[in-house]
């Protein structure tokens, strides 16, 4: 994170205020100074970063925080409309977008999904990168900001029942904040449990050379889920003599979840697939945990030292069965897998900041985390008369340690012109080692990789802001992506429905990225921005098909060089600000992003970076009735489809996706208000499709029927 978003989060959040200076009650004025400093700290930063307030964040009553983002500029969803997805900028999903809780990048199996948009402070998109955070930024940076603010004797309770396809998901949000003395504390919990029935359709079709179809089956595959989350996030922080803060920040995931498929296959033309009727069980216990202290100390002449000591563990307890069964329904096999990955992790970072003169600073720090994976997993095969007929056992485990040292330097060389600049140095090593006499050979991979960074601010007479970065980037491949364990198929192995393997030869993807913006603000909130991008990726990682013992097995694997470009289109448009006070109490908000790629390597023409999304769009409208306690609004957002060609042979994709979500708040008063959100209003089909063509064609198509949802959710301030 750079230093102006540090340093304004310390001066506007309501537990570093404490830290600093005896605890006072909380005043009304207070409160509204802290709004109007953050509507401008997008403004006066230095760095490129869009801020999205609480506030934007709860407006339509969202029930994830990935359906709150998908409205932001550049930002989107991968997945089925209103089941959430991997959250990604530029359209770059696949890792070259880095998600971070309070600064700290996510650990792996980390679901957003687990964090209501509620418990949030504030998130912070981060288009290029800074020194003092990871350089595994390709696309940008995501942090995610839980909250900080510890008003004296604040509770608030939120009540929500979720309506989606005859199914009902209820959750419940607490929030309680007080301050004793020279000690603030807060605590938000969510509890939920969700419900949740996929109709999918799988369609298979294949011709020989001249074009006549010899296969054709469609499959029902009919998706059932559960899942029950108990979320909490405390927080203390003491304040120290001279100014010192001691902050402690927890934060707790408890997840059950549960997934059932069904599939009854038709065969209309040719033969039917080994299985063609099967029931697949999937169920997993996940507890996550996160612990981090942070010290900060004033030394002499201005200096500050930030330390922050941080601890985490990731237990999963999951089961799976697959029972494959004949056309007739008669029991053909039986495959059990028991695992256990285990994560644990220990993070220490430091940061000593030197104030040079008026607006000129310099901070050096590091960045150190080690940790490790440990996975116990068992698969045992049955026959149709329950008699075990195989046995395999893959545990590993695995160390992943990170040392990064950074510099960097912020100036505001005058009231118009401001700059920064930072360099940093990380590197990563990876080793694992098999437990088993049949699991994945060991595996030793070193990298290292320097990444300076540069950024400068220009503001013009009319307070209208100019924006130039420049960074070198990385993307290190996932572990899972590194040990050659093979990922088998249930069912129907062929080139759209390969098995996988990972690559001990995969090399981290580097790059070098240029933004540039122009602001132009108009008050109030009010702003009308264009940005453009570029990126220069080396070792671009793309997915390899091949047969092997005729078997299909795909495999990551770098492929030379890629370039991405694009541009961003932003406005938050308040008429009453534009028009005058008679204006309507309409605000107005509208985004558009358009993404290029380009993979030297791969034959065009769709030879873009895997599953980029070409487009996106919002269109949203809130508008407070006049004389009454009613807000009404909504949004329409577009994300294109997606065709990419991984190979001469291999293509794949999916349709465009549109979305309505709209709501309602009414205000029964300062402490209570009710709020209706209706979203996924269009329910679209979604489709996802393969293509592989050599002497003939093989095709996959996948069809989900989505739901509308409605829910209505009740909250209370107790204060």
């Amino acid at each position: 994170m750079s230093l102006p978003i540090l340093a304004a989060s310390m001066l506007l959040a309501a537990p570093s205020v404490s830290a600093t200076e005896a605890p006072q009650p909380a005043q009304p004025v207070q409160q509204v100074e802290v709004k109007s400093a953050r509507a401008d700290l997008r403004q006066r930063e230095t760095t490129t970063a869009i801020i999205v307030t609480h506030d934007d964040l709860v407006r339509q009553g969202d029930q994830t925080l990935a359906d709150a983002l998908k409205r932001l500029p550049g930002i989107s969803i991968s997945g089925v409309p209103g089941q959430g997805g991997e959250i990604s900028m530029r359209g770059l999903g696949k890792g070259y977008t880095q998600i971070m809780l309070n600064g700290e990048p996510v650990p792996t199996g980390f679901s957003l999904d687990t964090v209501a948009p509620e418990m949030i402070e504030r998130v912070e998109i981060l288009r290029s990168a800074t020194a003092a955070s990871s350089n595994q930024a390709v696309a940008g940076s995501i942090n995610i900001i839980l909250k900080k603010a510890a008003t004296r004797g604040q509770r608030s309770l939120a009540a929500s029942v979720t309506r989606r396809g005859g199914t009902t998901s209820p959750t419940l949000t607490a929030q309680l904040s007080d301050q004793v003395e020279r000690l603030s504390y807060s605590v938000a919990a969510t509890l939920s449990r969700q419900r949740t029935e996929e109709a999918i359709a799988d369609d298979e079709t294949l011709t020989d050379a001249a074009g006549a179809l010899t296969l054709r089956r469609h499959t029902p595959q009919p998706k059932s889920t559960r899942n029950d989350t108990l979320t909490l996030t405390p927080r203390v922080s003491w304040a120290l003599g001279g100014g010192d803060t001691l902050t402690w920040q927890g934060f707790a995931n408890l997840r059950h979840f549960d997934v059932r498929n069904r599939a009854d296959e038709q065969t209309l033309v040719g033969e039917p697939s080994e299985f063609p009727r099967f029931v697949s069980d999937y169920h997993a216990r996940i507890a996550m945990l996160r612990n981090d202290l942070q010290w900060n100390r004033n030394l002499a002449n201005g200096d500050k030292l930030e330390t922050r000591l941080g601890a985490s563990s990731n237990r999963r307890s999951t089961g799976y069965d697959f029972y494959g069964m004949t056309a007739s329904g008669a029991p053909a096999i039986h495959r059990h897998v028991d695992a256990g990955p285990t994560e644990t992790g220990v993070t220490f970072t430091g940061t000593w900041r030197h104030p040079v003169g008026a607006g000129h600073a310099l901070a050096f720090g590091w960045d150190a985390s080690r940790s490790r994976r440990d996975e116990d997993r068992s698969e045992t095969i049955f026959d149709p008369a329950g008699v075990q007929t195989d046995a395999t056992n893959a545990d590993y485990s695995a160390v992943v340690k990170r040392l990064a040292l950074f510099a960097q330097d912020e100036w505001e060389i005058s009231k118009q012109f401001s700059l920064y600049a930072g360099l940093r140095h990380e590197r990563l090593q990876t080793a694992s080692r098999a437990l088993a006499a049949n699991a994945p050979d060991a595996l030793d991979v070193t990298s290292a990789v320097w990444s300076p960074s540069l950024q400068a601010r220009y503001a013009l007479p009319n307070k209208d802001v100019l924006r130039l970065a420049l960074a070198r980037t990385y993307k290190a491949p996932a572990l899972f992506k590194l040990v050659p364990r093979r990922y088998t198929i249930d069912n129907n192995n062929s080139p759209t429905n390969p098995d996988e393997q990972g690559n001990p030869q995969l090399r981290p993807e580097l790059a070098w990225g240029l933004d540039a913006a122009y602001e132009h603000y108009l008050g109030d909130g009010a702003i009308a921005s264009v940005s453009v991008y570029w990126r220069r990726i080396r070792d671009v990682t793309q997915t390899l098909l091949f047969q092997q013992a005729g078997v299909w097995v795909t495999t990551p694997f770098n492929n030379g060089n890629a370039n991405v470009h694009g541009i961003e289109l932003e406005a938050k448009l308040p008429l009453r600000r534009l028009l005058g006070q008679t204006a309507p109490a309409l605000d107005l908000r509208a985004n558009l992003a358009r993404n290029w790629s380009r993979v030297d390597r791969v034959a065009g023409p769709d030879n873009t970076l895997e599953e980029q999304v070409p487009v996106t769009a919002n269109l949203g409208a809130d508008y407070k009735l006049p004389g009454t306690a009613w807000t009404v609004g909504g949004d329409f957002t577009y994300k294109g489809g997606v065709t990419t060609r991984q190979s001469a042979q291999l293509r794949t994709g999916n349709s465009p996706g549109r979305q309505l979500d709209l709501y309602a708040l009414w205000k029964f008063d300062a402490k209570t208000q009710l709020r209706v959100a209706g979203s996924n209003l269009l329910h679209q089909q979604a489709r996802e499709w393969q293509q592989y063509q050599d002497t003939g064609t093989r095709a996959r198509d996948t069809f989900t029927e989505t739901r509308a949802a409605v829910r209505v959710m009740v909250e209370h301030q107790f204060r």
